[in-house]
């Protein structure tokens, strides 16, 4: 692998952590006011807000993912849709783009 994929690798593998720290964090905290609230109603809109948090999230990977692709020239529009739906498949799908991509792009070299 080349340079580029490399690094795109570990910006998407930073970018998961990341992701997956702020969304713990997120959870964490709306499920301690959760358990201090007594509102049925509120607790219905903080479960629902678990949901829309990973959405969210999930949206602006699939945005990273887009601008990337754009930029790099990779034929790579399922792997943004499935970013909205399970982050993870769509940022592997995209790495196999970029490292097909490195790889198609080195040059031949004879055994001779």
């Amino acid at each position: 692998m080349d340079n580029l994929a490399t690094k795109t690798i570990s910006k998407y593998a930073l970018l998961l952590a990341v992701f997956y720290g702020l969304e713990f964090l997120l959870k964490y905290i709306i499920t301690q006011y959760v358990n201090e609230s007594s509102d049925s109603i509120l607790n219905s809109y903080l479960v629902n807000g678990n949901m829309l948090i990973t959405l969210l999230l999930n949206i602006v990977a699939a945005f990273i993912i887009n601008s990337d692709k754009n930029r790099l020239d990779i034929e790579g529009k399922y792997s943004v849709l499935l970013t909205i739906f399970y982050r993870p498949i769509g940022i592997v799908l995209f790495l196999i783009f970029v490292v097909n991509k490195s790889m198609n792009e080195r040059p031949v070299q004879d055994k001779g």
